[in-house]
């Protein structure tokens, strides 16, 4: 792995715990702005180094056109497998629906309105980098694409600490693997990871009962 690689994930781990720093707000929505605030710098430095890659990607990609319908169609199947996912670890796991962490999340949303940059665009692009570009892109070279993908969505479900969920992450962390794969275009898997973090932020906040969209989870 580059070394720039490892500066990336190090200062994504640094954003990850910023809340454990001393002196960081514990509550409402100064914790909301500041943490926000931390994303955007992250993003930042992530963005520097990664100027030495005049192009993201290094390898054949698709087309625009297929990787706009994958972009596009993506999103649906993002849903559709985190639904059927959440289903099947409800039913045959005897796991509970609604996930805390994405109650946590839009808690926290409520309170900082601009938390809603990290949770759907931000944090999304980071994750992609990390998980997707940088994890799975290194191994899949060493160990090829099912292995790679594998541990790069092991990983991904780890970082979310949502453990009664980890199968649903696991899927979705696959999912979004197998479309990089496919298209060779990192901006197609965060597109579609954050518009479905988007579309589920907005659904939440705007129910009557948050209960009744415990199918659908946020992936930040």
């Amino acid at each position: 792995m580059v070394l720039r690689y490892s500066m990336i994930i190090v200062v994504y781990l640094l954003c990850f715990i910023s809340p454990l720093i001393p002196g960081f707000p514990r509550h409402g929505a100064a914790y909301g702005d500041a943490y926000t605030a931390v994303f955007f710098a992250t993003l930042l430095i992530v963005s520097l180094l990664l100027i030495p890659e005049r192009r993201l990607e290094r390898g054949p990609v698709a087309s625009i056109g297929e990787s706009i319908a994958w972009a596009v169609c993506g999103v649906f199947i993002l849903f559709i497998l985190q639904i059927v996912t959440a289903m099947i670890n409800s039913a045959i796991l005897g796991q509970p629906l609604a996930s805390e962490h994405t109650k946590q999340v839009v808690g926290l949303t409520r309170n900082a309105p601009l938390f809603i940059l990290a949770a759907s665009i931000i944090g999304p692009i980071l994750e992609e980098i990390v998980f997707r570009k940088i994890f799975f892109g290194s191994l899949k070279k060493k160990i090829g694409f099912l292995f790679a993908a594998l541990i790069s969505s092991l990983l991904f479900a780890a970082f979310h600490f949502d453990f009664s969920h980890l199968l649903i992450y696991l899927v979705i962390g696959f999912f979004l693997c197998y479309v990089y794969h496919k298209t060779g275009r990192i901006v197609v898997t965060m597109f579609m990871h954050a518009a479905m973090n988007a579309t589920v932020v907005l659904i939440t906040l705007n129910v009557p009962t948050p209960s009744s969209t415990g199918w659908i989870h946020l992936f930040f």
